[in-house]
């Protein structure tokens, strides 16, 4: 049984073939009931049709799809994924299903301008006290739903009035880099670069504080967001730009480091499954999750543990992308370095990026995070900390922050920041 391809063209008729095979097994298991919306449609309307894979609809098929919004949890709680000679992959079978139903039903301009994640970040820093004002205002939120199709209540994370492409051009710059040091080409991601600039910052200043030498390669958005829509063509086409752009650093001896989850399982993973050459895969064996990277130089006795300041109890939410990536919990061990007490919280936030934001979506994204956020009410906490800005956005706007006092979810690196004692 070969695993499922991104590589080859959508056959429908192979497609629908290995849809029932993957249904028919997940029938039998149902280990994944309630992971996620699409397992519970899915299992809910083969237990309708009393069992019977092959008498879903169309409708059936195609609402499973659309409420899969690619967290991936389900590969890691899955027991046949490969080398299980099942080679179940359900994630790939949705993007199958995405690409399949793109070129079936068409695409949105809604959709095609969400996943424009450069564009919307690059004008909106630009114009960001408008862009701003604007996304606060109830009423232009009122009209971009009815026009865009984008829930008016969905909270936004605020565009910067200066990058972090730009604040880092402008700093004085990090001593030459020696053999003896630790080097880091550093992806920030379009989140960072544009809306979460503060958490680029503080990885900036905790990197430097243990002597690495950091760079800023050129990037584009990492592709991530194009999964919702099955765009394979889009992504291959930032991944090779986006390699291109690393893997010269990778041969000078520069580690990749990310402070985003999705933004470095897509180097790690991702990429890799797409576009799979000897450069993309020497950048994804030397691409790190930020916390797994300062947790490394830890291992190395290279980390400086000299934290003046003790966070406190700290609530960590570990991102759906950082727990597929099978690391451990880097972010909660860096946490306790300073001195902090951590609390791990493994529930999906329900976020996803343009998912969530979409009018059809955004009630059913605000029901998952309930859960996370009772799990966090759950534990006391001085400060609740989440990898994902997006993911913390959408506890904040859960009710989260209210039991830290109001505070916003923070960055972890933010927090070790702090423990430093480095100025914000």
């Amino acid at each position: 049984m070969t695993r499922l391809s991104l590589h080859h063209p959508i056959d429908a008729e192979s497609l629908q073939r290995d849809t029932s095979r993957i249904f028919e097994i997940c029938d039998g298991c149902r280990r994944c009931f309630n992971l996620c919306p699409s397992f519970t449609t899915l299992l809910e309307r083969i237990d309708v049709k009393e069992g019977d894979v092959r008498a879903l609809s169309p409708a059936d098929h195609h609402r499973v799809v659309d409420e899969c919004y690619y967290c991936k949890l389900c590969y890691n709680h899955c027991p046949y994924t490969p080398p299980h000679q099942y080679q179940l992959d359900f994630p790939r079978l949705m993007i199958r299903w995405k690409t399949h139903l793109a070129e079936k039903r068409g695409v949105s301009w809604r959709d095609r301008f969400l996943i424009k994640t450069d564009l919307m970040g690059v004008a909106g820093s630009f114009t960001a006290p408008l862009t701003n004002w604007l996304l606060a205002n109830r009423w232009f939120r009122k009209g971009m739903e009815w026009v865009a199709g984008v829930h008016h209540e969905r909270h936004v994370l605020h565009f910067s009035t200066e990058t972090f492409p730009r604040w880092f051009a402008r700093r004085e710059p990090d001593a030459a880099p020696v053999a003896s040091r630790r080097k880091v080409a550093f992806f920030s991601s379009c989140l960072v670069n544009y809306q979460a600039t503060d958490i680029g910052k503080a990885a900036v200043q905790v990197l430097e504080r243990n002597g690495v030498h950091i760079v800023v390669p050129e990037q584009r958005c990492c592709g991530m967001p194009s999964f919702d829509l099955g765009a394979i063509d889009q992504i291959k086409e930032v991944a090779r730009a986006n390699i291109a752009s690393l893997h010269p650093w990778v041969v000078k001896g520069y580690d990749v480091v990310v402070p985003t989850a999705s933004c470095s399982l897509m180097l790690k993973r991702e990429y890799p499954e797409i576009t799979d050459d000897e450069p993309t895969k020497a950048v994804a064996a030397r691409t790190f999750d930020l916390c797994e990277y300062l947790m490394k130089m830890k291992r190395d006795g290279l980390l400086n543990m000299n934290f003046p300041h003790n966070p406190g109890r700290v609530v960590y939410h570990i991102p759906c992308h950082l727990r597929d990536q099978n690391i451990g919990f880097k972010s909660k061990e860096l946490l306790e370095c300073t001195g902090a007490k951590v609390e791990v919280i493994e529930r999906c936030s329900g976020h996803d990026g343009a998912w969530s934001a979409k009018t059809e979506f955004f009630p059913l994204s605000m029901t998952i995070a309930a859960k996370a956020v009772r799990a966090i009410k759950q534990a006391p906490a001085d400060v609740i900390a989440s990898d994902c800005p997006l993911a913390g956005l959408q506890l904040d706007q859960a009710g989260a922050s209210a039991h830290a006092g109001g505070r916003a979810t923070r960055h972890p690196i933010q927090i070790v920041r702090d423990a430093y004692g480095l100025p914000s």
